[in-house]
């Protein structure tokens, strides 16, 4: 699964996809009892006249179909390039949730039904008829790393990078890992976390830690989600009043919302200061771009979303290629390096994050160094990947420091420096 190599080979050339066009239907706005639903008139702002401290808001490039069958709490944040399908269903999603970049939920009878405070990170996938923090427990749990007994009243559900949660349950005060799975008809109970790159197909294999699927929920786990929310909460006002400002401040090249963890700034594009509201992708805050902006139009696919909005700088040397709906982003107080040649592929991730040692987030940030190859739906976060590597698609890196010319293979989960290496389950 895992092997150093003493001659990189570079992913096979990214192909530029065509532009995507943003589909919304055409409905009457409606705004009920703190609900909203996302149409024409309410968007981005939902509901339009609501206040910013309790709107939610609809980045632009957010693809909403029918939206008369959607409604929304308030401080929900939909990011960039995130899709709401309600046309084979309905959709709700309760107040302080967030749907993070390229999220997917697509929508089937009964329809899916998002409960509070539920993190939807990047890439995560949701269909079916799905429910998701609308019911369990909320202590108490018992963590298994201080054997503590400990309760979380005012829950939070987490689904990470690039899991999907099909048809299933998943109940308040879970964990779904990143390229994880919880299949249909399946009930993940709280108090429970899916490991990474697990397939969660039955009842059992969901509730006993002793067939390797699931784990029990941490006081750390918490902490995380506690602070997900309200950096979240903070984008659904801030781009709400960019918004109100000026409505061409929430598209393209652009600002990030001024914030307690976040400057506000403009990329530097070549050396420039640049804002572009017409541009294809939307990139956004404290990045620093090697190429110029004439570049990037012919090395950049479409549906790319680069959010320097949290952690921040994000340092960009001169890029490979970059193929559809690739994600940057970044933990509050972290920044991003980014060498030179890297090439990314599909729907690739790369989330900053300072390494776990000893217990505490204080190691290495995330960085990739030259020559490096991202393959399809790979997802690097708290990691360092070393010049002329290449990660295989669908696999992860986490909490890892990598060597020059290491290539991890396809559906492969690396993380701890090695001390896991497991297989991606689906």
């Amino acid at each position: 699964m895992f092997k150093p190599r003493t001659i990189f080979s570079a992913l096979t050339a990214i192909i530029l996809a065509f532009a995507i066009s943003i589909q919304i239907d055409i409905q009457p706005a409606v705004a009920v009892g703190g609900t909203c639903n996302p149409t024409v008139g309410n968007l981005p702002i939902c509901p339009s006249t609501a206040p910013s401290t309790s709107a939610s808001f609809l980045d632009p490039t957010a693809v909403i179909k029918n939206p008369a069958n959607i409604t929304l709490g308030e401080k929900v944040y939909v990011a960039p390039f995130a899709e709401l399908d309600a046309t084979n269903g309905s959709i709700s999603i309760a107040a302080d949730s967030n749907v993070q970049d390229q999220v997917k939920i697509i929508a089937s009878a009964p329809g899916v039904q998002i409960g509070e405070r539920v993190i939807m990170a990047h890439m995560a996938v949701v269909k079916g008829g799905a429910r998701v923090g609308t019911q369990g427990s909320t202590g108490p749990f018992t963590d298994p790393v201080t054997n503590a007994q400990f309760s979380n009243t005012t829950p939070e559900t987490f689904l990470a990078f690039n899991c999907e949660i099909d048809g299933a349950t998943v109940e308040r005060n879970t964990v779904v890992n990143f390229l994880a799975r919880v299949g249909p008809g399946v009930t993940l109970p709280a108090g429970k976390v899916v490991l990474p790159g697990k397939n969660v197909t039955t009842n059992l294999e969901a509730n006993s830690g002793l067939l390797g699927k699931v784990a029990n929920l941490t006081q750390a786990d918490v902490a995380l989600m506690e602070g997900i929310i309200e950096v979240n909460e903070a984008f659904a006002k801030g781009y709400t009043d960019l918004a109100r400002a000026d409505s061409t401040n929430v598209t393209g090249i652009n600002y990030a919302p001024a914030t307690i963890f976040n400057s506000g700034g403009l990329p530097q594009i070549g050396g420039i200061a640049t804002r572009d509201p017409n541009y294809r992708n939307r990139i956004i805050g404290n990045l620093t771009f090697q190429d110029s902006l004439a570049t990037l139009n012919h090395k950049l696919a479409n549906r790319i979303s680069l959010r320097a909005d949290e952690g921040e700088p994000f340092n960009v040397g001169s890029i490979a290629g970059m193929a559809n709906d690739v994600v940057f982003h970044a933990l509050e107080t972290t920044s991003l390096t980014l060498g030179n040649g890297v090439g990314y592929g599909p729907r690739a991730l790369v989330h900053g994050g300072r390494q776990v040692v000893n217990g505490a987030a204080n190691g290495p940030e995330t960085s990739i160094g030259d020559a490096v190859g991202l393959g399809p739906n790979s997802v690097i976060f708290r990691a360092s990947i070393g010049n002329r590597s290449a990660i295989g698609q669908r696999s992860a890196v986490f909490n890892s420091t990598l060597p020059p010319r290491t290539h991890v293979r396809s559906k492969v989960i690396y993380a701890d420096n090695g001390s896991l290496i497991a297989p991606v389950e689906w």
